[in-house]
């Protein structure tokens, strides 16, 4: 994977989001969900993989209706290694946001 693909996810995910109400607050988001509030942090992986997406739901027992977060922290992380190229990667974490959204 390229620094130039890594790059390509975070330019997607973050116009995914964007797209999706969330409010950027430099490196990080902030989605509503069915499940209250979202925090995200997209980032590229250094080595292999396009990137990382960490969320954290401010309420992880409200999430936990709806996907399975940690029941404590409320992590909600999504780790895109390889064998993930940038279009099925954003194409999965699209699909799991749906899980949540109204």
């Amino acid at each position: 994977m390229t620094k130039k693909q890594r790059q390509l996810f975070l330019s997607k995910v973050t116009a995914l989001l964007l797209s999706l109400g969330a409010e950027q607050s430099d490196d990080h988001f902030t989605l509503q969900t069915k499940a209250g509030k979202l925090t995200l942090h997209p980032d590229e992986n250094k080595t292999v993989g396009p990137g990382t997406v960490f969320t954290r739901f401010d309420d992880p027992q409200a999430a936990r209706q709806f996907v399975d977060c940690n029941p404590f922290s409320g992590k909600w992380n999504h780790h895109y290694f390889d064998g993930w190229d940038v279009e099925t990667a954003v194409t999965d974490f699209t699909y799991w946001l749906g899980k949540v959204l109204a």
